[in-house]
Protein backbone atom coordinates (compact mmCIF):
# COMPACT_ATOMS: atom_id res chain seq x y z
CA UNK A 1 0.00 0.00 0.00
CA UNK A 2 1.33 3.31 -1.01
CA UNK A 3 0.70 6.13 1.56
CA UNK A 4 -0.95 9.55 0.58
CA UNK A 5 1.42 12.23 0.56
CA UNK A 6 -0.51 15.66 1.52
CA UNK A 7 0.42 18.56 -0.17
CA UNK A 8 0.63 21.71 1.97
CA UNK A 9 -0.01 24.55 0.09
CA UNK A 10 2.58 27.27 -0.62
CA UNK A 11 2.39 30.81 1.33
CA UNK A 12 2.61 32.45 -2.08
CA UNK A 13 1.66 35.91 -0.80
CA UNK A 14 4.08 36.18 1.92
CA UNK A 15 6.71 34.47 -0.24
CA UNK A 16 6.40 36.62 -2.86
CA UNK A 17 4.53 39.49 -1.71
CA UNK A 18 7.45 41.68 -3.43
CA UNK A 19 7.41 40.22 -6.40
CA UNK A 20 3.69 40.17 -6.91
CA UNK A 21 3.38 43.88 -6.03
CA UNK A 22 5.37 45.12 -8.68
CA UNK A 23 3.54 42.44 -11.12
CA UNK A 24 0.45 43.59 -10.34
CA UNK A 25 0.80 47.21 -9.99
CA UNK A 26 3.49 47.22 -12.85
CA UNK A 27 1.49 50.78 -14.11
CA UNK A 28 1.91 52.35 -10.60
CA UNK A 29 5.77 51.21 -9.77
CA UNK A 30 7.29 52.46 -13.27
CA UNK A 31 5.40 55.78 -12.38
CA UNK A 32 6.63 56.14 -9.17
CA UNK A 33 10.04 55.01 -10.73
CA UNK A 34 9.75 57.65 -13.46
CA UNK A 35 8.64 60.82 -11.15
CA UNK A 36 12.05 59.76 -9.01
CA UNK A 37 13.84 59.96 -12.04
CA UNK A 38 12.32 63.20 -13.07
CA UNK A 39 13.18 64.67 -9.85
CA UNK A 40 16.46 64.01 -9.99
CA UNK A 41 16.84 65.52 -13.57
CA UNK A 42 15.30 68.85 -12.28
CA UNK A 43 17.22 68.72 -9.47
CA UNK A 44 20.51 68.42 -11.26
CA UNK A 45 19.49 71.05 -13.72
CA UNK A 46 18.80 73.75 -10.86
CA UNK A 47 22.51 73.12 -10.05
CA UNK A 48 23.73 73.73 -13.13
CA UNK A 49 21.60 76.52 -14.13
CA UNK A 50 23.16 78.27 -11.01
CA UNK A 51 26.79 77.74 -12.00
CA UNK A 52 26.19 78.73 -15.68
CA UNK A 53 24.94 81.94 -14.09
CA UNK A 54 28.20 82.39 -12.23
CA UNK A 55 31.04 84.66 -14.32
CA UNK A 56 34.34 83.96 -14.22
CA UNK A 57 37.35 86.85 -13.10
CA UNK A 58 39.36 86.99 -16.07
CA UNK A 59 41.83 88.82 -13.89
CA UNK A 60 42.46 86.34 -11.78
CA UNK A 61 44.21 83.85 -14.79
CA UNK A 62 45.97 87.24 -15.67
CA UNK A 63 48.15 86.74 -12.55
CA UNK A 64 50.06 83.66 -14.26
Amino acid sequence: MKKKVKKVPLLKKDKHKNHDKLVNDYDTQKQKHLEKLATKMLENQEKLDILRGKTINDKFLDLF
